[in-house]
């Protein structure tokens, strides 16, 4: 879709994937191009599709969003990692932005403000 934000989705809960990829599906100015499901997709998918916005779950099994987010960050440096996770206290946050994301969502917010920040990231 010409003009879309392309977004990459890294979580591991395939119900949360499949609710965002129908949350975001609605929004024409959105276009999901890959969805990762592990820390050595996330960094390959990362490089190879180099999307403006990148969604990663902070919590996934072996390595975590957490430890995974510099890589991230090196692979596809100018995309705007907006952290999603089920843990919204501030030391996350902090733990985050310290490791490269430039956004943090709680899946509580997700309707709220999700939406609004991709589309931000558009109009950088």
């Amino acid at each position: 879709m010409a003009g879309a934000v392309t977004v990459l989705l890294i979580d591991d809960q395939p119900l949360f994937v499949q609710y965002l990829l129908r949350f975001l599906g609605t929004e024409p100015r959105i276009e999901v191009v890959g969805v990762a499901h592990k820390a050595e997709e996330a960094i390959t998918l990362s490089q190879a599709l180099q999307p403006e916005v990148i969604l990663l779950d902070l919590s996934m099994p072996g390595q975590s969003g957490m430890d995974v987010l510099p890589q991230v960050r090196a692979a596809a440096p100018s995309a705007y990692i907006i952290v999603l996770t089920s843990h919204d206290s501030e030391w996350y946050q902090e733990q985050a932005s310290r490791r490269g994301a430039d956004a943090f969502v709680s899946k509580h917010e997700v309707l709220d403000r999700l939406v609004q920040l991709i589309l931000e990231r558009a109009t950088d």
